[in-house]
């Protein structure tokens, strides 16, 4: 039987065309929340804390009030009472990415937004860390981070998470404001941190 040499071999695939290297396909990745929950979940600079139970006291009774066994029949648009938005901070995404990257947490680069099974469409300018409908999520303009907000983030790792958020507190002086449990916690207490996932 005639044998072949491997040097010419490789020499008449690459003539015929039979040696040619898989093209690699970039496809980027995407994450998805549900419109009801953009900030739902909320990061925000700590000085707002006298504003905040101003709302949080409406809410809960609008809540106790127009709720039935299926949920609320109202709905409750809340009013952006912040005294200081946390734009005023001057956040740089940079800066923002390598903390949220302690959580060890895939980062997504591409956003979607939307509702039901089929309507999506694309947060822009909006980064993700995490996994499925689990998040840690933040948008910016300008190269200044607009808003930081979480998503069913009971879900996501406890200890990496609250050692995520006490370092966001510790830096830029934040609250976390979650508006569905009507709570408010100072992230630079990483007490309070443990005992509010604890829930």
């Amino acid at each position: 039987m005639f044998k072949i040499e491997p040097k010419l071999l490789r020499l008449l695939n690459l003539f015929m065309g039979n040696n040619k290297k898989e093209q690699k396909i970039n496809v980027i990745k995407t994450i998805f929340y549900h419109e009801d929950d953009f900030r739902q979940v909320e990061l925000l600079p700590t000085d707002n804390r006298e504003e905040h139970p101003i709302n949080v006291k409406e809410l809960d009774t609008l809540t106790k009030v127009y709720s039935d066994s299926f949920g609320t029949n109202e709905i409750f648009i809340r009013n952006d009472i912040s005294k200081t938005k946390l734009r005023q901070l001057q956040i740089n995404p940079n800066d923002l990415d390598q903390i949220l990257s302690l959580t060890e947490l895939e980062r997504f680069s591409k956003v979607e937004t939307g509702y039901g099974q089929h309507f999506r469409k694309e947060h822009k300018n909006c980064i993700a860390f995490g996994k499925s409908y689990c998040a840690i999520y933040y948008d910016f303009n300008d190269n200044i981070v607009e808003h930081i907000w979480l998503t069913n983030h009971w879900d996501l790792d406890k200890t990496k998470l609250a050692s995520t958020l006490h370092s966001l507190g510790l830096k830029w002086n934040l609250l976390l404001q979650d508006w569905e449990q009507t709570v408010t916690i100072d992230l630079k207490d990483k007490n309070s941190i443990i005992k509010y996932l604890d829930k």
